[in-house]
Parts: structure tokens; sequence; C-alpha cells
């Protein structure tokens, strides 16, 4: 299920540019986090000085509950600046569920930025160009974001960088400030209410309530169907026990009638559309085709046996290495020799071994891996359709073939203990030449034996997977959770 990693990334969102610094003083805040009105865990922020560095700190601590298999998520990043302002170094260290630690260690030089990355005991280190154009770095961000709101501003945007998402800058804008009250901590406290938007996830607004320094009271991140909340507290509060929400079953799509043969299914076609607003397209791939009906609409046209022609693709960003997809890794490696010994030169029957491969090879098919790099799973043989769509990306992209994720839903007769619903859901595409042209082929590593894709997949968003691309492509889900609605119109 993708929407885990999106929904850990939105709450990293909430997190970003907070906290005024102190002269030589140390600061720091509590936050309860809630989802859909249930408490699900904290965010702690922290800056303190430490000779001529600023360091500004930041710990997320979540539980959610998938289908009865408990998820706990930890994210810990911390950014070193001088007090100029010039970046040092920068690190994040995330764990969601049964997946081990992935730690990302960024340093900054005059020729670039030094990324290391350590994932399932593995080590990968390269060298990215330096960060182009005007930013702020977390501490002088908070310094600006103060000092604009003495001038009871109209608007304030900034370019920072959060390590939580990626070293590569983002823009927030705040607009639309007033002043008003909030109740906080069983008193009143004045706050400027405004609302921001923040580049990594352009379609996703949030009301914010900040004090006279910047510094965030309130946060409210609707998304239609969810609303995730963050709240200053005390720490004792903060950290107080929790009641997991349950993010799976409440995420489920009931369609307008039920899809009988379901896994058989060649070509369908769905309205999609959403209450209110507007609809963003899904991607057209090589099965899929998109046709816009409205502002709230679309209708989508699958048709699982035929992949029309990709046309002009740059290949090389889905053959890349990345923490995500570590083709370097020597476990990957041997699982693709092992997955392909006796196997022909021909690239689309080396897809489908490597998918039914991936499908024997992870046997214990569970919920309580939240979103594992392939390394982690080819190590732990554990996981659902992220876990399967991974590492069979990393497979694929080791035999020198194009791969990238989809997200997106999926039909099913029954699951969780609900019938006749699409849930969210991930799988891998393969660009192959076919009759002379290169298609974006899907593979579904879920699905046993000659079951390879069928028609009530149906795309939403892509990714290549690459670093700082991985929330990228799930973004296009997030204002879709808990509005989508799917009209079934013809079944072939």
């Amino acid at each position: 299920m993708p929407t885990l990693r999106l929904l850990t990334a939105l709450v990293a969102l909430l997190g970003t540019v907070r906290l005024a610094p102190g002269q030589d003083t140390l600061h720091e805040r509590w936050y309860v986090l809630e989802m859909m009105g249930t408490r699900a865990g904290w965010t702690h922020a922290r800056v303190h000085r430490d000779g001529d560095l600023i360091s500004t700190d930041m710990a997320m601590h979540m539980e959610l509950n998938r289908a009865g298999a408990g998820i706990t998520i930890r994210i810990d990043s911390t950014f070193v600046e001088t007090r100029g302002g010039e970046p040092v170094s920068a690190s994040t260290t995330m764990a969601m569920g049964g997946a081990g630690a992935t730690t990302t260690r960024y340093t900054f030089t005059p020729e670039g930025i030094v990324q290391e990355t350590d994932s399932a005991g593995q080590t990968t280190k390269t060298t990215l160009p330096p960060i182009e154009g005007v930013w702020l770095t977390p501490a002088e961000s908070r310094t600006y974001l103060t000092e604009r709101l003495k001038a009871e501003p109209e608007s304030i945007t900034l370019r920072t960088v959060d390590p939580t998402m990626s070293i590569q800058p983002v823009t927030i804008t705040y607009t639309g400030f007033t002043q008003t009250t909030l109740e906080l901590l069983g008193r009143t406290v004045k706050a400027w209410k405004c609302t921001s938007t923040n580049s990594a996830a352009p379609t996703i607004t949030s009301t914010e309530y900040l004090d006279d320094r910047g510094e965030a009271l309130r946060t409210e991140m609707n998304m239609g169907g969810m609303t995730i909340v963050m709240i200053a507290a005390d720490r004792e509060l903060a950290v107080s026990e929790v009641q997991a929400p349950e993010m799976m079953a409440s995420l489920f799509i009931r369609p307008s009638k039920p899809i009988a043969g379901a896994r058989t299914l060649e070509k369908a076609t769905y309205l999609l559309h959403v209450p209110e607003g507007e609809l963003a397209a899904p991607p057209e791939t090589g099965s899929q085709r998109v046709e816009r009906v409205d502002e709230q609409s679309v209708r989508v046209t699958i048709n699982a046996g035929t992949f029309a022609p990709a046309g002009e693709v740059d290949a090389a960003p889905y053959l890349e290495r990345s923490t995500m997809l570590d083709t370097g890794d020597e476990k990957i490696r041997e699982l693709c020799r092992q997955a392909l010994e006796g196997a022909e030169e021909g690239k689309a029957e080396r897809a489908e071994m490597l998918r039914r491969f991936v499908h024997r090879h992870i046997d214990k098919k569970n919920l309580g891996v939240g979103f594992a790099s392939a390394s982690e799973v080819a190590r732990s043989c554990e996981g659902d359709c992220s876990e399967h769509g991974t590492l069979l990306a990393a497979l694929l992209r080791v035999d020198g073939i194009p791969a990238r994720v989809v997200s997106g839903v999926v039909y099913v007769d029954e699951f969780a203990g609900s019938n006749a619903i699409f849930g969210y859901h991930m799988w891998t595409q393969a660009l192959l030449t076919i009759d002379g042209q290169r298609r974006w082929v899907d593979l579904d590593a879920t699905l046993p034996g000659a079951l390879t894709y069928d028609a009530t997949h149906i795309a939403l968003g892509l990714s290549s997977l690459n670093d700082g691309q991985v929330v990228n492509g799930l973004v296009s889900l997030a204002p879709l959770m808990g509005r989508l609605q799917i009209d079934v119109e013809s079944l072939d």
C-alpha cells in the first residue's frame, strides 16, 4: 500500500520551517499528531547551538493500523549550519514498520553534496551537484519568517531544504494572513492564521496558526476524506498513549457495481470522479487511456492485453541506482542471476520470469511492512504490494530493463473483511520493445502464476523511485484519499 510512504511524507511536511531560534538559547516544541480525529503520534522539534553551529532537529513517531497489522513509523532528522546560514551537513533516519532503518547523510562541500545512504547493511555513496539558486537553511528560514511577520504581510514565500523529503529545496508559500485567537493547552493565545502550500506537494494546502515568531501552534492538512492535524502540546501529552487509526479499510473505494472475473478481465472503462473540486487527470500509460469529461470527472479505459507505444522516452532515469532500488547491491544481483538462470535473451520473457520470481521470493506476504527498499526485501522476503513492486523494479534494472512503479487502485473481491472494493495498490512497469517499438508493460508481482495484470488496475501516479523522486511520484494520490469515486461503465 504506497499510501503509507505518502502519509509519512505529508506528516513530515507539517514540520517544515518551524521554531524560531533564540540567541544562545535552546528552543523546543512538542506536538500531538492526529489523523481523522484520532491521536496517531507526536512530533518533536528542537533548535540548539554548539559553538558556531546551529542544529535543527526533528523527530516524528507515528502509529497506524492496517487491517489489524500495526505499523510504527519513526523519522529523525538533523540539519547543521553555521551562524551565518551556510549549510554544513544534514541527515535523516527513517524506519517504517518491519522494514529496517534507512539513514541518509549529506555533507555540503564546494564541489557538491556528498550523499551516503545506509540501508539493509549496504552503503551507497554519491556526489550530487550543488543546489542551484537562492535558498535558505532551516534556521535562516525561521529567522526570515519571523522578520516578515513583523510587517503584517499579505504573503510570504521562502525556499528551503527539508532533509526528511530530499536535499532538493522546496518552496513554501504562506497567504491570507489574519489575526485570531486559539485555544491551546488550556489557555487562549493570539495567532496568525494563514494558508500554506509546499512545492513538494503542490496540490495540498494546509491551514496554519503561527505565533509572532512564526512558530507553528496548530497545522491542519485536509485532503478531503482525511485530515492530519499537528497541535502544540507539552511533552507529557504529546508522548502519551495513542490509538492507532485504521489507514486501510477507511480508504477502500466501493465501485458502482461488482466486477466478476476481475483477475482475467482484459478491457474495462471507468468513470472516476470526486464530489467537489477538480480531479487531476491520471497518467496515460501503455495500457491506460484517459479522457477528460468535466472538472470533477475523467473517463479511464484500460486494455490489459495491448500496450501503446511509449514514444520518445529517456530510459536513463529508469535504469539508475537509488536508495530504494540499489542495483549495486550484491544480494539483488544474486537474486537476478538466480531468477534468470537458463533464460533466453528476449527481454519480455525475462521480465516475466523476474515477475514470477518476485512473487515466489516474497513468501511472507503481510501488511506489517511500511515501504521497504529492494535491498531490505531481498533479504527479508516479506511485504505487501509495495515490496513486490520495488523488488521487481530493482531486478529489472539489474537486467538492463528500464523500470518504474505505478501507484493506483485495484479491484478485489474480498480483502480485510470488505467485499467488492478497490484498494490502493502498487505494481511495476517495464519498458520493453514489442513489434519494434518501446512500450510500458504492466507487471504485477503480487499475482501468482500466469496472471500478470488485469483491467481493474487503475494507474493514478508514476514514480522512478530514484532519490528525491519517491514522494513526488505519490503526491497525486493525496487529494484522492477518501474522495475518489469509481463508476464501472463497461467490462469486456
